[in-house]
């Protein structure tokens, strides 16, 4: 009886702690994807504006770089070919000619040059405004231990057919010293920059839960239409800024 009692007991602890050890993440307000190049001259600089919107309460900020200037003489470090897939898709559904850098999308419903900040601040502003759809799920993200992460979304109504993604990012900065191409001498500075991105399913309005094994530095995720439409929610984890 007492070697029952203390199994029991040791159960409830090992349930406790794995609770006390799970860390609620944060549901953001504004998702802001900076489409950058180490081989773009204006880009260092439009790497700021996102560093800036990332010190913003409730913005989850992220860099997506892209490899479209490595033919000028410097591949770019980070590029990977689904971060130039998702700029297509953007570009195609917001039918913009081609695609560039620096490029700023506003919770997948507006985009602009990251070059002028004035009209990058209103294009920001106007959305933020605008706030997410009214079918909007609820969302959350949890860190577990051994960076594992838990993904719920809530059902919803007359939800539009959309996509879940799980990103990856580190917070950074991470610098990087460029010596050749447009940036030749130039130290680049990187804010949240994607490590990854993962389609996880497609969301009908029913509930849903995942839950998957790497999560670092930092995990978010997003609830978006299909075909690179407007982002319905957003969450992520998070951790005191380093910058």
């Amino acid at each position: 009886m007492i070697g029952r009692l203390l199994a029991l007991a040791l159960v409830a602890l090992s349930a406790t702690t794995i609770n006390a050890r799970a860390q609620e993440g944060e549901r953001a307000q504004m998702v802001v994807e900076l489409f950058t190049s180490q081989g773009c001259s204006q880009c260092p600089r439009a790497n700021r504006l996102l560093g800036m919107f990332a010190r913003e309460d409730d913005v989850l900020a992220l860099t997506f770089p892209v490899g479209i200037w490595d033919y000028l003489g410097w591949h770019d470090t980070f590029a990977q070919p689904e971060y130039a897939e998702r700029q297509r898709t953007y570009s195609r559904t917001m039918r913009v000619r081609g695609r560039f850098t620096p490029q700023l999308v506003i919770n997948g419903a507006s985009q602009i040059s990251a070059s002028d900040w004035d009209q990058a601040r209103a294009t920001y502003d106007a959305q933020r405004a605008e706030g997410w759809p009214a079918n909007a799920p609820n969302l959350s993200i949890s860190r577990l231990r051994n960076n594992r992460v838990r993904v719920t979304v809530g059902a919803r109504a007359n939800a539009p057919a959309a996509d879940v993604w799980l990103i990856a990012y580190d917070p950074g900065p991470i610098t990087v010293v460029i010596t050749g191409g447009a940036n030749r001498n130039r130290s680049v500075a990187h804010y949240n920059l994607v490590k990854w991105i993962e389609r996880l399913e497609s969301w009908d309005g029913q509930s849903a839960w995942y839950e998957r094994q790497r999560c670092q530095p930092e995990c978010a995720v997003l609830v978006q239409e299909v075909n690179g439409g407007r982002i319905l929610a957003a969450a992520y984890t998070s951790r005191p800024s380093r910058y």
